[in-house]
Order: structure tokens, then C-alpha cells, then sequence
């Protein structure tokens, strides 16, 4: 009982691991009640190859629009995907030998967050997306996935004029954590949301800091800035 206790504490880190201990007791109380820890990360958009050539030729990488069917084998339900085009997100998908093994998601200019009520906007706005959803199906989690996707959406937004993606992380997905810090990641902003049924109440590190809505309409905006970055 006292190494499950401790468990958070040692893999987290003492404040995050409160934090997400007090996830688990609310979570236990009602699926209604929730913690989310955020971490809000920038990315510039590198000219490096993150492949070399004889490996980037096996992967391609390529839009999915709307209506492609590549999109009914991701683990999102169609209402999402519909949702998130509505934002003009746009879809990149990784394949190998002319099948998906993944795909990531960005948005132009704000970002509709689906978790809590929360719109990110990126800065500067012509050249800055938000990124989201990477998903690489299980089979191609320890092989070239990540990197070639990546690889790939470099390409895709250099291309478009695009120099910085920005993110949010869950602050305990420490797996996700590690593989984005080799991307040359760097944090902008932190922000916890508690959601107690129809309310929720944020406290930020970015303006307005702390947020309170109690409707679905009751958005809070973080606007989100590469300043950190060094020039």
C-alpha cells in the first residue's frame, strides 16, 4: 500500500505527483470530477532531416482530407474528425508500403481544446500552427514512426511558411515528454484545470491566469507566444 502510494511521487516528481493523485481520488469520486495538468511547448521548425535518405524513402507522408478512408481507421470517432476540419485542421498521415501506421493533426492560427474549454491561439499568426493528436499505431511505436512523421511535417510546414508548432502535454505522460525533448521542444506556459461537473475553474501561468466558466460557451483564450526560444 505505502509503494503504491508513493509510486506518483517517485515516477512525477512531488508536485506533480500530488497532482495527479488528486486526479486518481476524483476520479474514483465521480467520472465528472478531474484534474488536468497542462504543459504548453513550442517547437521551431527545423530544417534538419530527422532520417536519413535510405529511411525516409520508405515512409510517405501525405495529407488526409475529408472522405479519405484512411481516416476511419484512426481511433477517433467521425463527429471528431468532422469537428476538427470544422477548425480547418489539417490531417498528415504516415505510411508504409501504402499502409497508415499514423498521423498528427494541426490547426492554423487557434486551437479549440476538446479536453476542457479552453482556445489556444498561436502567435505570430501567419506563421504558427497547433498541433495535436500523434498517434502511431502500437506495431510502429519502436521503429522509425515518430521520427518520420515528424520528419515528414517539417517538410509539409517549412513548406507553408510555417516556423513554430506549438502543444500541450499532459504533465504525466512522461513517455510523450522524452520523445518530444529530442525535437528541441521548450516550455511556454503551464495551466491546471479542475472540472467539477458543469464547472471548471483554471489557474495559469499565461494571461488571464486564473479562469472561471460554468457553460459550455464560457471558453477561457491563452494566447501562446514563441518568446523562449532563443533567436
Amino acid at each position: 500500500m505505502l509503494q503504491r502510494f508513493a509510486g506518483p511521487f517517485k515516477e512525477f516528481g512531488f508536485s506533480a505527483g500530488l497532482l495527479y493523485s488528486i486526479d486518481r481520488v476524483l476520479q474514483g469520486v465521480s467520472p465528472s470530477l478531474r484534474l488536468y495538468v497542462y504543459e504548453l511547448m513550442v517547437q521551431p521548425i527545423s530544417d534538419t532531416v530527422l532520417l536519413p535518405p535510405r529511411f525516409r524513402k520508405l515512409l510517405e507522408i501525405r495529407e488526409i482530407k475529408p472522405g479519405d478512408p484512411a481516416l476511419t481507421l484512426l481511433p477517433i470517432g467521425p463527429e471528431i474528425c468532422e469537428s476538427r476540419f470544422v477548425q480547418n485542421a489539417v490531417c498528415l498521415g504516415a505510411f508504409q508500403r501504402g499502409k497508415l501506421i499514423g498521423a498528427m493533426w494541426f490547426c492554423p492560427r487557434a486551437y479549440e481544446e476538446d479536453e476542457v474549454r479552453c482556445t489556444y491561439v498561436v502567435m505570430p499568426a501567419e506563421e504558427a500552427v497547433f498541433d495535436f493528436d500523434l498517434y502511431l499505431f502500437p506495431e510502429h511505436r519502436m521503429g522509425i514512426g515518430f521520427a518520420g512523421i515528424w520528419d515528414g511535417a517539417n517538410e509539409f510546414l517549412r513548406a507553408r511558411g510555417i516556423r513554430f508548432t506549438f502543444s500541450r502535454l499532459t504533465r504525466f505522460n512522461l513517455a510523450s515528454r522524452r520523445a518530444h525533448a529530442h525535437l528541441g521542444w521548450a516550455l511556454v506556459g503551464r495551466a491546471v484545470f479542475l472540472r467539477a461537473w458543469g464547472l471548471e475553474i483554471m489557474v495559469a501561468t499565461l494571461f488571464p491566469y486564473v479562469h472561471v466558466s460554468v457553460r459550455k460557451s464560457g471558453r477561457v483564450r491563452l494566447v501562446l507566444r514563441p518568446d523562449v526560444l532563443p533567436r
